[in-house]
């Protein structure tokens, strides 16, 4: 069990480098849980994207044989050896096996072309590919509260919006087009414009809505992160909503440019927010 949980560790470290930064406030059990969650959620991933390189059509339940493995016994393929933390985990932690497949389903909607038409559509996007990881990481962190889980949609909503503005043009590079069609016709924005990484219309105005829009989400989920155990459990959670409501700051000082550079926050800003983070929390 602790090799499998070291496994989970290296996963996670190599492929969610916020994340794993962020984990580190975490009392040491909690943050095994963490990771070995994180490990099934990344080769999910990995098994979307062995189909894309096949060229294969790449369906929702894609992930099916692998989550059976994994909520089950026996059976662990080579590259698996992360599972037996994971089912330790989801036994005790009591997560529903509902939210990776409907996990899988948002990640194998990134399998082809994607050109979303409305709000409605991106929003169930966001829930499938982050909020239902809030809602894994709620129990991971002890968490059963009902009241808490729209709170942890809507940090995940906020992220997975934040991934979306930061990733306009290699999102666009590969065919995918998130930000809904109509929103951006209200502000004639051209979908070939995205495509040849270019900007139309009142690309500015537009942006800033969906900055807006991003920030407002972090905001409704402050109430949810409160509900958390006190100690590293909330801290870690800030810290995350820090990170990722700080990479919209950059995107915005550029004048939302995000076809030149994709924007990030250096180490150097991670630690000083961290620092605000700790220090906000250090009496809660």
């Amino acid at each position: 069990m602790a090799d499998s949980f070291r496994v989970a560790r290296r996963i996670t470290r190599e492929h969610a480098k916020t994340f794993y930064f962020a984990s580190h406030v975490l009392p040491s059990a909690v943050r095994q849980d963490a990771y070995a969650v994180y490990a099934c959620c990344r080769s999910i991933d990995d098994v979307v994207d062995r189909g894309r390189e096949r060229a294969e059509t790449v369906r929702p339940e894609v992930a099916g044989e692998l989550l059976s493995r994994a909520f089950e016994t026996g059976g662990d393929q080579p590259g698996e050896e992360w599972m037996p933390a994971f089912r330790d985990t989801v036994r005790r932690k009591k997560i529903l096996r509902r939210w990776f497949e409907d996990l899988a389903t948002g990640v194998a909607g990134d399998a082809g072309p994607v050109n979303l038409q409305t709000w409605e559509e991106l929003d169930l996007y966001c829930y499938r590919v982050a909020g239902t990881v809030g809602l894994m990481m709620m129990r991971v962190f002890g968490s059963e509260d009902p009241a808490a889980e729209p709170r942890a949609l809507d940090l995940g909503r906020g992220m997975q919006l934040t991934n979306i503005l930061r990733d306009v043009a290699e999102d666009a590079k590969a065919g995918r087009i998130y930000l809904p069609a109509r929103e951006r016709d209200q502000y004639g924005i051209r979908a070939e414009d995205l495509f040849m990484g270019r900007t139309s219309g009142h690309w500015p105005e537009f942006m800033q809505f969906q900055v807006e829009r991003a920030r407002e989400q972090y905001r409704l989920a402050e109430p949810g992160i409160a509900l958390l155990p006190a100690g590293g459990a909330r801290m870690s959670v800030w810290l995350m909503r820090e990170l990722y409501a700080g990479i919209l700051d950059p995107i915005e000082a550029s004048g939302y440019d995000v076809f030149q550079k994709r924007h990030s926050l250096s180490m150097g800003r991670k630690v000083v927010r961290g620092l605000g983070v700790w220090w906000k929390n250090r009496k809660r």
